[in-house]
């Protein structure tokens, strides 16, 4: 059992989605989501929340350059993050129930149980997130592993899912009806004025 999220944001009446990238192993070369398996007693939202958290290694929601160069994977500062990415999936889903996606079954017995969220977030840029990763990238690093954030326009993405999957990590890949959500997704943000515009959240 497992769950991710896929975040996207508006930016200049533009949509994003927010993917990774990671620098070795067999998700080497691939855009990413943001999940894993779950822990005993998490929902599957508690699951993608927490993947996203950890997977960022808390800077996603640092308020600015100073904090993320001290960003660490602390309790307190997982927890205050979990709070914050919680209130982007409650916004979320208490307006649009229906922008998450089941994995294909396979033929695995028993079938692959994965959820993955699509999660309005603020936008932000990335650049001194992914120098961060780039400057930390040695043994000594405060980080599991270098990963670089990539935000994909709307209708790129789509193009990838339809003519390049191979782009794609194989869980993403896999999405059932991934391409309906990000089309309702386009739909309900361009549409003005109560569904359109940058999502804010208290950092």
């Amino acid at each position: 059992m497992g769950a991710g999220v896929i975040p996207f944001s508006v930016h200049d009446k533009e949509i994003y989605f927010l993917f990774q990238t990671v620098f070795s192993g067999r998700k080497k070369g691939f855009f990413i989501d943001f999940g894993g398996g779950q822990d005993e007693s998490e929902t599957y939202q508690d699951t993608a929340a927490r993947e996203f958290v950890e997977e960022t290694e808390t800077m996603f929601f640092s308020s600015n350059d100073a904090e993320i160069k001290i960003a660490q994977r602390t309790p307190e500062r997982i927890s205050h993050h979990m709070t914050l990415i919680t209130q982007c999936f409650n916004q979320t889903l208490s307006a649009h129930p229906d922008w998450w996606c089941r994995r294909e079954p396979g033929n695995k017995i028993p079938p692959k149980d994965w959820k993955t969220f699509f999660i309005e977030v603020p936008y932000r840029d990335l650049t001194s997130i992914n120098r961060e990763w780039k400057l930390e990238d040695n043994i000594n690093s405060r980080f599991k592993k270098r990963r670089k954030l990539h935000w994909l326009e709307a209708d790129y993405l789509l193009d990838i899912y339809d003519s390049q999957a191979e782009k794609l990590w194989k869980r993403v890949r896999q999405l059932v009806n991934a391409e309906e959500v990000i089309q309702s997704i386009k739909q309900a943000k361009r549409q003005p004025p109560q569904c359109s515009g940058e999502l804010e959240i208290n950092i």
